[in-house]
């Protein structure tokens, strides 16, 4: 019985280890089937990506292409347009220079036909001419400034004034406009001594700007109110109206050049002005390092416009 156990012990071990080896030997099969395929599906999706990034770099080169093309447009565009700027510069100063000296003659010659006291139609159509060079020569002296805007060339005069002799000085003028439109006019009592450093005829231009604008667009029988204050280093001028108002998608564009409200109804009212004065009122501003600005409920509902400039601009 030992004898057998013998012998067969190691056939049974060499039956086991061989066992063990065609079992390693089919399981290396599999995995070297299964690398395999898993090699082959790594192989097609870079084949993929690869396909996908040259295609991603023709489109990218093409689009570079077209983008050179539109970049070389573009700069042409911008030497004509600069071309055509200095051009319109040109010509307001032009128009400046050739249409002041004339527009001086017909007034003043309009004047001299008044004083020989001639009939009374005749006084209504000289004091017709003359309120029509009048605002003729305020839309000059507009289009001046512009030139001047955009050459460069707006210098502000800063002294030390008194922000307060500012509305005095305009005041009378403007109470006398009111009057002639039916509009009531009232100016909060005076904070006081303003002094600052400013351009004093810029900052009463930029004033009576916004009280013209309000009286012109304010019915007979409303009221147009100026208040200034001081706010911190801040002065201030608020001119409130019960006018028109403005319609909440205009509130910033009113200050651009050329543009005239789109919702003003009255087109006498908007023949009136080139849509020069806010924004040259703007650049006066902000050469003071200050802010302009304008606030409305809405349509018909009047508006405030406003500018705040430091004491030390």
């Amino acid at each position: 019985m030992e004898f057998i156990i013998i012998i067969l012990l190691p056939v049974l071990l060499l039956m086991a280890g061989s066992g063990i080896l065609v079992v390693s030997q089919v399981t290396g099969f599999m995995q070297s089937s299964s690398l395999n395929q898993r090699q082959q599906i790594s192989n097609g999706i870079i084949q993929q990506y690869m396909v996908q990034i040259a295609m991603a770099q023709s489109q990218l080169f093409q689009r570079s292409r077209e983008l050179e093309a539109l970049s070389s447009k573009l700069a042409l565009s911008n030497q004509e347009l600069a071309g055509l700027n200095e051009m319109k510069t040109k010509f307001l100063s032009m128009v400046v220079h050739d249409v002041r000296t004339p527009l001086a003659s017909i007034r003043g010659f309009s004047e001299m036909l008044i004083k020989k006291m001639p009939g009374e139609k005749e006084a209504v159509y000289l004091k017709n001419i003359v309120s029509s060079t009048d605002q003729l020569g305020r839309l000059i002296s507009d289009l001046t400034d512009l030139a001047m805007i955009e050459a460069g060339k707006l210098k502000m005069e800063k002294t030390q004034i008194d922000f307060v002799d500012v509305a005095r000085d305009i005041v009378p003028g403007i109470s006398i406009n009111a009057q002639k439109r039916g509009v009531e006019f009232t100016v909060q009592p005076y904070p006081g001594t303003m002094l600052m450093g400013g351009d004093r005829f810029r900052l009463s231009q930029v004033l009576m700007n916004l009280l013209n604008n309000a009286i012109k667009f304010t019915p007979a029988g409303k009221r147009v109110d100026l208040t200034l204050r001081a706010e911190g280093r801040m002065l201030c001028a608020y001119v409130k109206d019960s006018g028109i108002g403005i319609h909440p998608s205009e509130t910033k564009k009113i200050f651009e050049k050329f543009y005239q409200a789109k919702h003003q109804k009255d087109e006498k009212l908007r023949k009136q002005g080139w849509g020069l004065g806010l924004s040259i009122a703007t650049e006066i501003i902000r050469s003071h390092k200050g802010e302009i600005g304008a606030s409305s409920p809405g349509l018909g509902k009047g508006s405030t416009f406003y500018f705040r400039v430091p004491v030390n601009s």
